[in-house]
């Protein structure tokens, strides 16, 4: 990211101090991660998630959907924690309680619609990881989840100005970041980088979602980011996007978008267009259905 964009966005977002913060327990799971497993305080995260009765029952719906669900009901946080693990928990938590984060903010997108996309790119993103053997998968959900979470920001910072791009983006049917650049000169890649910086995320976590739409530009080479560009192309090429056509031109196709992995990871080379496109299918397919159980649907014009 350019120095100055970057000291610019960064010294708004501080002198506004509008943007939420991150709640506690989102604090305690983060730190607890960055500790040696055998330092884990695994009660104290228990604790935390179970203060909020609302997040923990969402937590245990999630824990016992298609996409996390173990041998065996999972009846409480702490069995939660204990079946699923620190790194999966972290991510249901993040599911749920980042739409309730920016529950009360005025939005400039359909809050619904926003989070349908940003569960379905974390979970096409992690489902591609597991298919093609992605190393170091726990970061690969949380980063398809916040890949556009500067959306949101630039919503809250530039209120005057941003409804205006969202709609010229949706008239011209252009993706988002390009008409960001040429409005604002910035896109909102760049601002989510800065919030989850604020938020003291991971920077692995950050640099995605600096880069996710343009992985090429990243300095080291991630699979991670190769996964979660691929992922948002699928979901908005398949259904799960925001609601208008976006005309990403050859690079939009379900081909070129699966050609985009062979660098990354050779052995999707081995897949025939039938079999990737019935994996592609259907892991949009899961991921509608367990947004369906997370987020009331909006009504949209696909």
């Amino acid at each position: 990211m350019n120095p100055v964009t970057y000291e610019i966005l960064a010294q708004r977002i501080k002198r506004l101090g509008n943007l939420p913060a991150m709640p506690a327990v989102l604090t305690t799971l983060c730190e607890a991660l960055g500790q040696k497993t055998n330092q884990i305080d695994v009660d104290k995260v228990v604790r935390q998630i179970s203060y909020d009765k609302s997040l923990a029952a969402q937590c245990l719906r999630l824990a016992n959907s298609a996409l996390f669900r173990q041998r065996g009901d999972v009846a409480t946080v702490r069995e939660a924690v204990i079946a699923l693990g620190l790194w999966r928990i972290r991510d249901l938590v993040f599911s749920c309680s980042l739409p309730m984060m920016f529950a009360n903010v005025n939005s400039t997108v359909v809050k619904e619609v926003f989070w349908r996309h940003a569960l379905g790119t974390g979970m096409v993103a992690q489902g591609l990881g597991a298919e093609l053997g992605a190393k170091f998968p726990e970061g690969i959900y949380l980063s398809g989840l916040l890949h556009d979470i500067g959306i949101l920001a630039n919503g809250i910072l530039f209120a005057d100005d941003y409804p205006d791009v969202l709609q010229e983006a949706r008239d011209k049917h252009l993706p988002l970041n390009r008409v960001e650049e040429t409005v604002l000169g910035f896109t909102h890649a760049e601002s989510g980088r800065i919030l989850t910086e604020l938020w003291r995320l991971p920077l692995e976590v950050s640099d995605v979602i600096e880069h996710h739409s343009d992985p090429h530009k990243q300095k080291t080479p991630n699979g991670v980011t190769v996964l979660v560009h691929a992922a948002n192309l699928v979901c908005h090429r398949l259904g799960l996007g925001y609601g208008y056509e976006i005309d990403y031109g050859e690079a939009g196709t379900l081909q070129a978008i699966w050609g985009s992995l062979g660098e990354s990871f050779p052995i999707s080379r081995s897949f025939g267009e039938e079999t990737y496109t019935a994996l592609l299918t259907h892991l949009v397919s899961s991921a509608e259905e367990l947004a369906d159980h997370v987020f009331t649907p909006a009504l949209v014009t696909r």
